[in-house]
């Protein structure tokens, strides 16, 4: 059964999202300061039909299928409180799942009507962001997976004569990332204070763990439909761009990155630029 016919979808934004993506590539300092009206309810709507139907619930023990029984009312009423500002996050459901080392790694289950606004402001900022994006980064891409990520490593090292690699895995990076820059981060193309609060309410909004309420200072919290935007927008600027226009430039030999999310390989022709890369990687990190 369709529930589809159940919702006033109104009337769709004017603009094309399409028009978005225009003209963040004609202007690569653009700042969008109008873009919330965006988020309407038939972009709820597909992001309803994007979520998986077995998903975990969250605090609010709300799943897609007692959602969809009153799917069009709750579209409706989820719009106007976005609308008029009266949106509120409700805190993440942390759960824990067995790593192959033996560790637990912490996730972090966001209420049903966040995974849906999340999903729909994802996709309005991609549509921004996918110019600014670079060729290396594969992870959490529409087009691009693992995969494309291990052809491209293929592709380097037996194509530009790499004799030196630098593997990189960030520890706890989700957990990691600095709040206060991510946010000035995004400000750099984002100027809308509306888009801007909703991210603030996400990565702010805390966790409940083992019926407490735990608030952080960093981070984002792994499991949010918005954390794999953010966490590429993040290294978007700490590594991909830092790399392409600081780095290379003052290399003397070839040098190539691929990332996917936070795993990444650096490829060099040079032994030299592989050591001189190494020494300055810690202290990138650390600012």
């Amino acid at each position: 059964m369709s529930h589809s016919r159940d919702i006033e979808l109104g009337e769709e934004c004017k603009t094309p999202l399409s028009r978005l993506t225009e003209l963040a590539q004609l202007d690569p300092t653009r700042q969008f300061y109008s873009i919330a009206h965006f988020l309407t309810p038939r972009a709820l709507y597909e992001a309803f039909r994007g979520l998986r139907k077995d998903a975990s619930a969250g605090v609010d023990q709300l799943t897609y299928r007692e959602y969809q029984k009153e799917l069009g009312r709750n579209i409706q009423n989820l719009w106007q409180k976005v609308k008029s500002g009266q949106y509120r996050a409700l805190p993440l459901r942390r759960v824990y799942i067995p790593k192959e080392d033996g560790k637990q790694r912490p996730i972090s289950i966001p209420a049903l009507e966040d995974k849906l606004v999340q999903a729909a402001t994802v996709r309005l900022l991609n549509t921004i962001y996918e110019v600014d994006f670079l060729p290396c980064s594969f992870g959490s891409r529409s087009g691009r997976d693992a995969h494309q990520a291990l052809d491209a490593i293929d592709r380097i090292i037996f194509r530009e004569s790499i004799t030196h690699v630098l593997e990189l895995d960030i520890t706890s990076y989700f957990d990691s990332i600095v709040r206060k820059r991510l946010i000035e981060m995004i400000e750099r193309r984002i100027s809308d204070r509306s888009i801007l609060r909703l991210i603030g309410k996400w990565i702010n909004v805390g966790i409940i763990d083992k019926g407490q309420l735990l608030k952080t200072e960093d981070g984002v919290g792994q499991g949010q439909v918005v954390s794999p935007f953010l966490a590429n927008v993040y290294l978007h600027h700490v590594l991909d761009r830092w790399f392409e226009d600081e780095v290379k430039p003052r290399l003397t030999g070839k040098a190539f990155v691929v990332r996917y999310v936070d795993d990444a390989v650096i490829c060099f022709q040079n032994e030299e630029d592989a050591r001189k890369v190494l020494k300055v990687l810690d202290k990138r990190f650390s600012k």
